[in-house]
């Protein structure tokens, strides 16, 4: 049986698609990241220790990628997509839930050509 839970930040998937592939970044990030899918030149990963915050764990994906060296940045920046993409769970409260990132996160995303996306999963009702 399902509940109507509580609206929540489940966590911040960062999704490359590339022609040349992605494995020097997925390399350099090492064991900072959990590799959720890597096939067809693309990964989607997210951070190994859960973040309390999508402003958490988007600055600390932008830290790992500040710190890549430079050939993987190479395929960093040749990627075709970068994609931060904030997971939120809704639910039945409260009636308003607000997940803030802050004008220096968005800036040092679009520095680093990173679009940031919000995906909010459908609150669940309980089985009849």
């Amino acid at each position: 049986m399902t509940t109507l839970a509580e609206t929540a930040f489940l966590n911040v998937d960062l999704i490359l698609e590339s022609q040349v592939g992605v494995s020097r970044p997925l390399a350099a990030l090492g064991e900072s990241v959990i590799v959720l899918n890597n096939e067809g030149g693309g990964a989607s990963l997210e951070l190994a220790e859960q973040p309390s915050s999508p402003e958490e764990a988007v600055e600390q994906l932008l830290s790992l990628i500040d710190a890549l060296p430079a050939e993987a940045r190479e395929e960093w920046a040749q990627c075709t997509a970068r994609t931060l993409d904030v997971g939120i769970q809704s639910g039945a409260s409260p009636h308003d839930a607000a997940f803030r990132l802050s004008s220096t996160v968005l800036a040092r995303a679009a520095g680093l050509g990173a679009d940031v996306v919000f995906t909010v999963y459908a609150c669940l009702a309980p089985s009849p």
